[in-house]
């Protein structure tokens, strides 16, 4: 302690910054000596004279001085030590060794602070045992006292580099019978226990990250459309397609994998939409798919499968409630995936739905906890409980070696039909079921007290547009599209969008568009018309493809797939056949063999499948053939009359 520090005075202390100890705690003549303490230097904050509080509390001056310098030393919490050091037998400053270390042979002590002082000295020794904790090198078992592993290779290469510093056999510490591999064990676990998240690291189970530690704002909300999460989930369970081949036989296929997306409201804990996706991976079109389910109406699911019912108490929320129909939300919690950051899906998530994005921190899926959770209880609940389901590392080779047995079938594990009516059972009955984070009530409830105000103020969703609920396709950004054609040819105004032709009875009739690019928002499940605009917003009829791409629902993945074996030169299909058809026919071939062909053909079907039944809840007709909705521009184009011959002339420098 320096004269400075000790002249001081008292005008530099804040005792209201400086952390307390309870003096409670301690034995009874060290918590007298502790008030003494206390009050002698209060006193001395106060500017009493040393000489006063000497005589008022039997603390000398100079004592008095030096408990103020301990207590504003800097503690490891990153605090000073206040009144703690004010605690008798109490140390501000580590020990720090300044004698040489002793050559020991089986003794065990006499050695204090020496491998601390080999790492003060030799910085490079300190560094690399770092990165070895690091580096995952060291391992650190569950348990109460944390059994680490790994330690006795840390220590070879330790004692490596102490050689590579000039370190001979008569210096610290390769001139211990142990090699100090003691005291590097203790540190390590040292380090581990200061730094919580470079033992969580080195943990072998994954630790939980703290919100609280990390001082971030409490994940939940108060009120309902506030805030949503979603994700994406792969589902641990065996599936299979039931395909008709063109003669009417049914064959029984095995898919390749099923995710499951879905956006959770975090007030209510109801689930506002969801999407099943037999792709190997998800796409922006699948998060931009349960966007729009989740803000548009659901109907309730229709059962086919024996002894299912829904609860009385269950329901979807736009269908149990009719204020919540095209309601959204204020801010959306999304991870790091690539489907999610894709600038697609931002533009729909920011500007079409006009919500907020947070993006959570990568590889810490709790910080998205009610999603989790609610794919936890999927798990349980429904994806264990089938058969060919894989609950664990440890069962799945078991269920995997009874489901694969060459004597056994397919026939006990569920189709991709019966999944999706098992999955819209479990969230209809889990809206239905009390919930232990709403203290019992069911998330309908919590949803109807929200909405309807039952018990506080009630919540007015924000709706999206008219246009976006009249037109569900606009929520895509647009693709510019330039019109083609030739009046010299007599060739009408048209879009190729990919690799299709577009046009439309207006649009044929435009001769002025051609050279202009127009902007097209399309369904990516239904790719059967476009909705296109002029470049300064004037909407005009929607455009039909042409050829066989008009008669049958068809999405934008299913067309790329054709068009990808097209080019491979492994499809082939006339002018009058069906490119779906054709394009199964080549799925059916491989799917015995690979089970990405029989998720292709699962996708397709559940394409089909939700293309009826959105034309069945529109009572919008199949569209007609070209004759019958529109004037063919091929016979338009048509000479009446008698045919003169016309003079065609060569240009110079034409060969043949």
């Amino acid at each position: 302690m320096t004269s400075a520090d000790l002249s001081s005075g008292p005008r530099s202390l804040r005792l209201a910054e400086w952390p307390v100890l309870d003096g409670s705690a301690l034995p009874e003549e060290q918590r007298t000596v502790f008030q003494r303490r206390k009050l002698a230097v209060e006193a001395y904050a106060r500017g009493d004279t040393l000489l006063g509080i000497a005589e008022a509390y039997g603390v000398h001056g100079y004592t008095v001085q030096r408990l103020v310098f301990r207590a504003q030393q800097a503690h490891p919490d990153g605090r000073l030590w206040g009144y703690r050091a004010l605690a008798p037998h109490v140390r501000v400053r580590s020990y720090v060794r300044s004698k040489a270390p002793l050559v020991l042979g089986h003794k065990t002590g006499g050695n204090a602070g020496a491998f601390a002082q080999l790492l003060l000295r030799h910085s490079s020794l300190k560094v690399q045992l770092r990165g070895e904790l690091e580096a995952g090198n060291v391992v650190l078992h569950p348990g109460e006292r944390g059994r680490m592993t790994g330690v006795k290779g840390v220590a070879a290469r330790f004692q490596q580099a102490c050689r590579e510093l000039g370190l001979g056999a008569g210096d610290y510490p390769l001139n211990q019978e142990d090699k100090a591999i003691r005291s590097l064990g203790r540190t390590l676990r040292a380090w581990l226990q200061d730094d919580f998240d470079l033992a969580a690291r080195v943990a072998v189970a994954r630790a939980k990250p703290a919100s609280a530690l990390r001082q971030l704002p409490e994940r939940g909300a108060s009120d309902a459309f506030d805030t949503v999460e979603f994700d994406a989930h792969k589902m641990d369970v065996r599936l299979r397609v039931i395909d008709c081949d063109p003669l009417g036989g049914e064959q029984s296929f095995e898919t390749e994998r099923v995710w499951l997306l879905a956006i959770i409201d975090v007030a209510t804990r109801c689930i506002l939409g969801y999407t099943l996706s037999f792709k190997r991976e998800c796409s922006r079109f699948e998060a931009i798919a349960t966007f729009r389910r989740a803000v548009t109406p659901a109907s309730a699911p229709e059962l086919t499968l024996p002894g299912l019912s829904l609860l009385p108490s269950g329901g979807f929320v736009s269908q149990a409630l009719e204020q919540t129909r095209y309601a959204c939300w204020r801010q959306i919690r999304l991870d790091n995936a690539r489907a999610h950051l894709a600038a697609t899906s931002l533009d729909v998530v920011c500007e079409a739905l006009g919500c907020a994005a947070d993006f959570g921190p990568a590889y810490q899926p709790d910080d998205r906890p009610f999603i989790e959770r609610f794919f936890g209880t999927v798990t349980a609940t429904l994806s264990r409980r089938l058969p060919g389901a894989l609950p664990g590392r440890g069962s799945a080779q078991a269920a995997l070696k009874r489901l694969r047995d060459p004597k056994d079938t397919l026939r006990l594990i569920v189709t991709t039909q019966e999944l999706e009516e098992l999955l819209d059972l479990t969230v209809w009955n889990y809206h239905g079921t009390p919930h232990a984070g709403l203290g019992g009530l069911t998330p309908l409830e919590m949803m109807q007290r929200h909405v309807l105000g039952i018990g506080r103020e009630p919540v007015r969703p924000r709706l999206i547009p008219q246009m976006l609920r009249e037109r569900p396709e606009l929520l895509h950004d647009p693709v510019l599209c330039r019109v083609h054609g030739n009046l010299g040819r007599g060739e009408r105004p048209y879009i190729t969008f990919f690799h299709v032709r577009y046009t439309s009875e207006w649009l044929a009739r435009r001769s002025g568009l051609i050279g202009q690019r127009l902007r097209i928002h399309y369904d990516e499940s239904d790719l059967r018309k476009v909705h296109a605009s002029t470049e300064d917003g004037q909407i005009i009829d929607d455009l039909l493809a042409s050829g066989p791409w008009r008669y049958e629902p068809h999405s934008l993945w299913v067309r790329q797939e054709v068009f990808k074996a097209k080019r491979r030169r492994q499809l082939e299909f006339g002018t009058g056949d069906s490119p779906i058809e054709a394009f199964l026919a080549l799925r059916r071939k491989d799917a015995g063999k690979r089970r990405r062909s029989a998720s292709d053909i699962a996708q397709v079907q559940r394409e089909r499948k939700t293309a009826s039944a959105k034309a069945k809840a529109a009572a919008i007709p199949t569209p007609t053939p070209l004759a019958d909705a529109l004037p063919d521009p091929a016979s338009s184009q048509l000479v009446v009359g008698p045919v003169r011959g016309k003079r065609l002339r060569i240009e110079r420098g034409y060969a043949r």
